[in-house]
């Protein structure tokens, strides 16, 4: 076993920020489902795997009150992540170089931790490793701790199990290893071989390769090991670490789902074991993939628990959703007839509440704690409401890395989220609205320099692409170069000041730099 230990490294990993491994938003998932969460007045967390760092940087940035340890055993990715945090002063984040093996016999100095989370990990390692993985979990997490989950579920993934053997012998034929996988794959596709005809979920993927990034089709695909796996397979395992099952990080998952018909309602009604019940639902929706939230002690939230819990739960409106009584969450569409769904709408629209307040609020009176639960997860899941768990904490730390990443974008460098203090970790950023911001970060007043300056803008903005290799696009379509400088000071005059009041809303940008608040 080399030290890679069946994972794939020879390419960096993408540069993806993952809200569901927050703490301030997975304990407002397990609020959300009645389970009671730990204390984040002062706390541990350990990520497993970390990849580019972006994560555990945000985090660490957003959450000055906690401690950070996160460990990967790819050299390229620690280097990358301690750069950013240095240069960003962010002394709660210690990176590890190792192997799971090692962390999990305490070659390393380690504390107990609140929290320990793994993106994406264990469906994409072996057997051997992820029992290391298992036996870490057993050894550091606290009880009452708090473990996130990622991984490929084998009810939606199974049938591309063939289409991921087919790309690894394309991949062992020598040169770019991604090309001749790719290329191998298209040919037998376009060949009309009957594992394609009848699999189309393969043939989508096969067909989207060229619109993804390449490094993550890599991490994503070629592996030794490529394992999907059951709900009630990773319950078994992690029952051996002292590990419940407390239910999903993801809020169009949480029971009970919005999108199930009266009939696979019924028929789940009749399941008394949750875990059979969660797999069951899997097949209804033909899950592929799954985040999932064990917990070492699971102490449910009665009625007078949630509401005190609800007190910590903070809630607001997306300023940017407009009400739609037609809702998609996962695989189906969901028709709202209760107008109880656009008075709370209404209401967390109005300014920043908690779910106690939300309980209380005379508009919802009649409606039980439950009720409100569930429409409260569908309003989340859709976009239309944002949640964090715990007072908004001081921004200086998320300040000063949000100046780094966006410097750093300027030079090439592809960073995927900024930090929020308002949401308890990060949100994604497409490049080109990063690099405004970068353009508009260090403007005394930005909304009068997006006219004022609009020459200077535009011209810094420009190189900027030109340093990530990027051509300004508009719709499906590359701009021609004698066309960028127009393009870009219509996209500042039309989506300037909304991009702003964005920053702002989030917390990229403190309200005082900007005239529109």
């Amino acid at each position: 076993m080399t030290w890679t230990a069946g994972y794939n490294s020879s390419v960096a990993y993408t540069t993806g920020y993952y809200q569901e491994q927050s703490p301030s938003f997975l304990n407002a998932c397990l609020v959300m489902q009645r389970v009671q969460p730990p204390s984040i007045e002062k706390f541990t967390y350990c990520e497993l795997g970390f990849g580019q760092g972006l994560t555990s940087l945000i985090l660490a940035a957003t959450h000055p009150n906690g401690e950070f340890y996160a460990c990967d055993f790819n050299p390229l990715h620690v280097l990358s992540a301690s750069s950013v945090r240095d240069e960003a002063r962010l002394p709660n984040l210690t990176l590890l170089e190792n192997g799971f093996g090692d962390l999990a016999q305490g070659k390393v100095d380690l504390p107990l931790f609140d929290f320990i989370t793994l993106h994406g990990i264990i469906s994409w390692v072996s057997d051997e490793t992820r029992a290391q993985i298992m036996q870490f979990l057993t050894r550091y997490l606290k009880p009452g701790g708090v473990v996130q989950i990622s991984y490929n579920a084998m009810v939606g993934c199974a049938q591309i199990q063939p289409l991921q053997r087919l790309l690894m012998l394309g991949a062992g034929k020598g040169g770019d290893a991604w090309e001749k996988a790719s290329e191998l794959a298209t040919k037998v596709k376009n060949l009309e071989a009957l594992h394609f005809t009848r699999n189309p979920d393969s043939t989508g993927r096969v067909n989207g390769f060229n619109d993804l990034n390449k490094n993550y089709l890599v991490h994503e695909y070629l592996h030794a090991k490529w394992t999907p796996f059951h709900i009630t397979d990773i319950a078994r395992e992690m029952a051996e670490a002292k590990l419940s099952f407390a239910g999903s990080a993801r809020f169009a998952h949480m029971t009970p789902v919005p999108w199930l018909g009266d009939d696979q309602r019924q028929m789940l009604e009749t399941v008394n074991d949750p875990i059979e019940a969660e797999e069951l639902r899997d097949y209804f929706a033909n899950r592929g993939f799954r985040s999932d939230i064990f917990v070492r002690g699971k102490a449910q939230l009665s009625d007078i628990r949630l509401r005190e819990q609800g007190r910590h739960v903070y809630l607001w409106g997306n300023a940017s959703a407009v009400f739609k009584p037609e809702v998609s969450v996962e695989h189906a569409t969901i028709t709202r007839t209760d107008n109880s769904h656009k008075v709370l709408f209404d209401l967390l629209h109005r300014s920043e509440t908690t779910l106690a307040q939300v309980f209380d609020a005379p508009e919802l009176a009649g409606l039980s704690l439950d009720s409100i639960l569930k429409m409260l997860r569908l309003s989340i899941a859709v976009g239309e409401t944002m949640v964090r768990y715990g007072a908004e904490q001081p921004r200086a730390a998320a300040d000063r890395l949000n100046a780094i990443l966006l410097s750093r974008i300027e030079r090439g460098e592809v960073w995927g989220a900024l930090a929020s203090p308002r949401q308890g970790g990060g949100a994604g950023v497409s490049v080109l609205d990063q690099l405004i911001l970068a353009s508009l970060h260090a403007k005394a007043d930005p909304v009068k320099a997006l006219t004022k300056d609009q020459d200077e803008l535009v011209a810094r903005v420009k190189r900027s692409l030109a340093a990530t290799g990027l051509k300004l696009r508009v719709g499906d379509v590359d701009v021609a170069e004698e066309d960028t400088d127009q393009r870009l000071g219509h996209i500042l005059e039309d989506s300037g000041k909304t991009l702003l009041a964005h920053a702002v809303e989030l917390g990229f940008m403190a309200a005082r730099k900007t005239a529109a608040r």
